[in-house]
């Protein structure tokens, strides 16, 4: 691309396996050559691991796998490991010998028979194939990756002002670089590198970059062109598109699911149609009416998001910073979730509802926020349709009652036989009972915790199966406004001559004078919880068995921070 071209150039960085670079650098080590997943082993080997270092990945372990994915693929690898070496006629030293030898940087006494050593050290495993491969398991600490977010943000900001970034996510960033490389003398490429190599230097993380004419082309530059494009000897992958080159090198581009906004769904319906690339996309949209093919039928599979599917099809994309910058939503939302370690019944359940409301207030109040409406949202546990019963061990599920007061498990431990409601798949396949919804309408705009608790449990009590045991709770205050907003508006009313508005005053001033002494109350657990923490100040119900306040306090993101 023309450094002197007066297009829009626009560049996205994102960070390569985030995560496990930082931990990776906190251990002196290099994230291209060291074995390492970031993942807290506390939660059972079925936990999500937040990231895959890139050494690791080589192995054909994805980036989002769960822990023991992760130990059954490295059992793979080392069979695959052992049979080699055992066909090379190579003889295991003995025990001795390998803990006198097994003392070395990155290398440790093997575990399993027939390797003289294990390492995690991705180029000692290359260059001896008689160690056994091994990697490091990181605890999550979220609190860590901000500093180094905040760092690296700062030094795109010697480069770019903030006006013309737009961060994406904790380590992926969008940058207008437009009127910046005639200042710099710089191609978009040169200013990348620049500023990547800076990164590098300063925190010793690499990165993927795209370059595009657009938002979406710089983004799909990185996401398929440079994450399979190889990388330099510094470990950074840099790609660039415009509108022509992305029609010739990606309409032909499988799966269509690389494509930024495609999900499975997408595809699914497009797969329905016979379309299975964005070429395919682009060439129904030329369709005229009289043709099976054409835009109308775009339309009516996904309805006004066909516009958005048919722009990216061509490369095409309006959006610009600026706007992104400029953009305020109608209406504005709080929310609060979370996924239980295990299966959670009625009762604990609604414990866990009551500390997620609960903070959620005090969250209202700390911002200077009310909301007349909140959401309520109960995920039910696969194990309700499950017939194993040791999916409790240790917990006392053998009696879950639901309202007609009758056993409804069946006699079978964590199994709801009796269960007739309306069944979903969920995003592994598996068949689960249909969540819990429900809204309540607070009729009039609070940061109060008593209206909003007695809302909550009431909407609680109503959409909620007692039989069913819970996995994810999701409580929403929704339509939040500033209260200052609030009490400036005026109220109107009809007045009728039945009404004693004398009494109604009285009851008035008694429910303000109320609220005020409780608003006093939430300020003063505020205070002192940002002065000495989060659990300085506890209520009774966050001590229960099952509550999970204080552990959360001590997260980020639902991770250790």
């Amino acid at each position: 691309m023309d450094k002197h071209n007066e297009e829009h150039i626009y560049v996205a960085i994102d960070l390569k396996s985030f995560y496990a670079s930082v931990e990776c650098r906190e251990r002196g080590k290099d994230a291209l050559t060291t074995n390492l997943v970031v993942a807290d082993p506390t939660r059972t080997e079925k936990t999500i691991c937040l990231a895959v270092s890139p050494a690791l990945k080589a192995y054909g372990i994805p980036g989002r796998a769960r822990l023991f994915e992760v130990v059954q693929r490295v059992k793979e690898v080392n069979k695959l490991r052992l049979s080699k070496l055992m066909a090379s006629g190579h003889a295991a030293g003995t025990v001795d010998e390998r803990k006198k030898y097994a003392t070395e940087n990155d290398i440790t006494e093997s575990t399993m028979a027939g390797f003289d050593y294990a390492s995690y050290n991705a180029n000692l495993l290359d260059a001896h194939p008689e160690y056994e491969l091994t990697y490091i398991v990181a605890p999550p600490r979220m609190a860590l990756y901000m500093d180094y977010s905040t760092r690296i943000y700062n030094i795109y900001l010697k480069y770019i002002a903030p006006e013309d970034i737009s961060v994406y996510s904790i380590d992926e960033v969008f940058m207008d670089v437009t009127h910046y490389l005639r200042t710099y003398h710089m191609t978009a490429r040169e200013l990348a590198s620049k500023m990547i190599d800076d990164v590098l230097k300063d925190t010793g993380i690499t990165a993927t970059c795209g370059i595009g004419t657009n938002l979406y082309l710089c983004k799909i530059a990185m996401d398929i062109m440079a994450k399979h494009a190889m990388p330099d000897e510094r470990g950074v992958r840099i790609a660039e598109l415009d509108e022509n080159s992305y029609r010739r090198k990606l309409w032909d581009h499988r799966p269509i699911t690389d494509f930024w906004r495609v999900g499975a769904g997408y595809a699914k319906k497009l797969e329905a149609a016979g379309m299975y690339t964005m070429g395919d996309v682009a060439r129904c949209s030329t369709g005229g009416s009289n043709d099976f093919y054409n835009e109308e039928k775009l339309y009516k599979m996904f309805g006004i998001n066909a516009e958005l599917l048919i722009d990216h099809a061509w490369g095409y994309e309006p959006v610009t910073i600026a706007d992104i910058k400029a953009y305020r939503p109608q209406t504005n939302s709080i929310s609060s979730g979370q996924v239980l370690q295990e299966p959670y019944d009625y009762e604990k359940t609604k414990l866990i509802v009551r500390e997620m409301t609960d903070l959620l207030v005090l969250d209202l109040v700390d911002k200077r926020l009310v909301t007349d409406q909140i959401v309520l949202t109960i995920g039910y546990d696969i194990a309700n349709l499950s017939n194993k019963a040791d999916s409790f061990s240790g917990n006392n599920y053998d009696h879950v009652v639901n309202n007609k007061g009758r056993d409804s498990i069946g006699g079978k431990k964590g199994t709801n036989r009796d269960y007739t409601g309306e069944i979903t798949i969920d995003r592994y396949g598996r068949k689960v009972p249909k969540h819990a919804h429900g809204t309540a309408n607070l009729g009039r705009y609070t940061s109060s915790t008593r209206i909003i608790m007695d809302a909550v449990m009431e909407l609680y009590d109503r959409i909620i199966d007692p039989s069913l045991l819970t996995r994810r709770i999701t409580v929403v205050a929704n339509r939040v406004c500033d209260e200052s907003k609030v009490q400036e508006s005026e109220q109107f009313e009809q007045l009728d001559l039945f009404t004693d508005y004398q009494a109604r005053a009285k009851e008035k001033q008694k429910e303000d004078e109320a609220l005020s002494k409780e608003r006093k109350l939430q300020e003063a657990m505020i205070s002192v919880k940002k002065k000495y923490g989060k659990n300085a100040m506890l209520k009774g119900m966050n001590l229960e068995e099952g509550a999970t306040t204080i552990s959360r306090n001590n997260q980020i993101g639902g991770h250790k921070a």
